[in-house]
Formats: structure tokens, sequence, C-alpha cells
């Protein structure tokens, strides 16, 4: 059983454990209401465990916690912009690549 978002936030070794120990991708999918947002907070926990931590995941990371979490539920693998989208409507921030112009 995975605990409250109290744990994911202050303790987000233990509750990467416990989502990635037991295959919980399915209830962090159906906890969070969308993939974008299940794949924020998987992302977010593994950002925040790194030897230089951060709190906000970048878009590659973001791709990657939404592949694992659709492959293992069995839901298609969303287009990373329709992700950011997501996000944004969502409140959540994401670092993106930065687009150069064309001179």
């Amino acid at each position: 059983m995975i605990t409250t978002s109290t744990e994911e936030l202050e303790r987000p070794t233990e509750w990467l454990r416990a989502v990635t120990e037991g295959q919980k991708y399915c209830w962090l999918l159906d906890d969070a209401g969308s993939l974008a947002v299940a794949a924020y907070r998987l992302a977010r926990a593994r950002c925040r465990i790194q030897p230089v931590p951060s709190a906000i995941p970048t878009l590659t990371e973001l791709g990657s916690a939404a592949k694992l979490i659709a492959e293992s539920c069995g839901e298609p693998i969303p287009v990373t912009a329709l992700l950011i989208d997501a996000c944004e409507r969502a409140g959540l921030l994401v670092i993106a690549p930065v687009r150069r112009r064309a001179a």
C-alpha cells in the first residue's frame, strides 16, 4: 500500500520504492487522475533523490516516467507535447529545452 503524498514529498526514496517494488503504477495513475500528473509525480520524486536534487523535472524525465507508467498500465504512450500541455494546465512546472530561433 502506498501512503499519502506527504510521504511522496517528505520521503521520496521510500515512496519510490513502494511504487516501483510494488508495481503500483496503475494505482499512481488512478490516484493522480491523469497520465501527465502521474508522470510528473514520479519524475519529481526521482529528481528529489538525485545527488543534486531538484523539485522540477525536465521534459525528458517527465517523458520517461510517462512511458514507464503507460507501458505498465496498458495505456498508449503520450506525445511529449501533450504531456507538457497537460502539466501546464495543471499548474505543474516542467523544465523544457530552450528552442533556438532561426536567424
